[in-house]
């Protein structure tokens, strides 16, 4: 691959991304050309081309635009797995001879909060919790702060790399080695939707928005069951939910006892020129079922929750559905999205770019840059 193939590849995702709704609403372009002149002028090679790509996408500040580079089991990384607790990085697993529950304070004498700032700059994104969910959880080379990608670009091109944990208050050194990567980390497989029942408690775990019969048939099953075991509280579970068919929204609304709902207002770009597609003004006139959910329905987020799942518990909170615990979300509630799929024509470099403006029901809340759990439940 030559100079003039990586140029190749920046220059049609470049094209690609003018077509952003943001240019049609209030972004000046001017800038935009800008950045991607004094990016060109640095790409020699397909590293620099990726990282060139990767600056250019978050200008946009959009979750839906990015690049896509998914592990293959031929590349490397760190097999660590582990989740925030608050803005402590602490391991899910252990690794190696060090125990699950120990923090990670730094690598290469980075303390974490600076690595956050610096992968901030790497992950497209519309809020931090958002950057927080795909440094640890996505199963991109270009997102995962453990990928030999990102370490590489972070602390320079080696093997091993120094971390230093918290084991029981006691600060351990690690020198950490790559290994080939083995699939440890990856979306959504197998049963998406299911529930269980905790004494007077439901609860309904949603991990992807797919409406399909399944998901239809365990709502039904479901409320049938709530009414006949007197069931006083249904949770619905985001929390692992990255998203997929908004569909599943008017489908759970059935099982809840309100007359009417506002839904998103939906603005397609795709033509150039907004088309409204459906408005926050209009009220949806509720078909409901015969069985339905309680009247006490809490729904759980994390930084997790993004994109369909995110609109799922927004349309919740801000019909009064549903009182919302958990964590903040990574998607910002009103966004944009419905991105159109393309690969550059030369190195094969996945990527999106959004074409639809999301803008949630209570028009009064637009400015929030995420949804956070209400007051009163905040870290429940």
């Amino acid at each position: 691959m030559n100079i003039e193939s990586f140029l190749g590849d920046f220059d049609y995702l470049y094209n690609a991304l003018k077509l952003h709704p943001s240019f049609s609403r209030n972004k000046e372009i001017a800038e935009f050309d800008k950045l991607y002149k004094k990016l060109r002028e640095n790409i020699v090679d397909y590293t620099s081309l990726i990282n060139a790509m990767t600056e250019l996408t978050t200008f946009f500040e959009d979750g839906h635009t990015n690049i896509e580079m998914p592990y293959t089991t031929q590349d490397y990384c760190l097999r660590i797995t582990c989740e925030w607790q608050d803005n402590k990085l602490i391991l899910k697993e252990d690794y190696e001879d060090i125990k699950a529950g120990s923090e990670i304070i730094a690598i290469e004498e980075t303390e974490i909060e600076q690595i956050l700032e610096r992968m901030s700059n790497r992950i497209p994104h519309e809020n931090i919790f958002l950057v927080k969910s795909r440094m640890i959880e996505y199963p991109y080379m270009n997102y995962h702060i453990f990928s030999k990608m990102n370490l590489a670009e972070l602390f320079g091109d080696k093997q091993v790399f120094e971390i230093v944990f918290l084991v029981d208050r006691t600060k351990r050194t690690k020198q950490c080695v790559l290994t080939k990567y083995d699939g440890f980390l990856d979306f959504c497989e197998g049963n998406s939707v299911y529930y269980e029942l905790q004494d007077d408690k439901a609860v309904l775990h949603l991990d992807e928005c797919i409406c399909d019969k399944q998901y239809t048939d365990t709502l039904n099953e479901l409320a049938i069951l709530c009414n006949e075991k007197d069931i006083e509280m249904l949770e619905i579970d985001l929390s692992k939910n990255m998203g997929g068919s908004s569909a599943v929204i008017d489908e759970f609304i059935k099982y809840v006892d309100v007359d009417s709902f506002s839904r998103y207002e939906m603005i397609d770009y795709s033509s150039g020129n907004p088309r409204i597609v459906t408005s926050r003004a209009d009220i949806i006139c509720n078909q409901r079922k015969d069985a339905l959910f309680p009247k006490n329905l809490i729904c759980r987020v994390s930084n997790t929750t993004f994109s369909s799942a995110r609109t799922f518990a927004v349309t919740l909170k801000d019909n009064g559905i549903a009182t919302i615990v958990g964590q903040p979300t990574g998607g910002k509630p009103c966004s944009y999205g419905m991105p159109r799929r393309d690969v550059t024509p030369n190195c094969n470099i996945r990527f999106r770019v959004s074409r639809a403006l999301f803008l949630r029901p209570d028009e009064k809340l637009d400015e929030e840059v995420a949804l956070f759990p209400d007051d009163k439940c905040i870290g429940i």
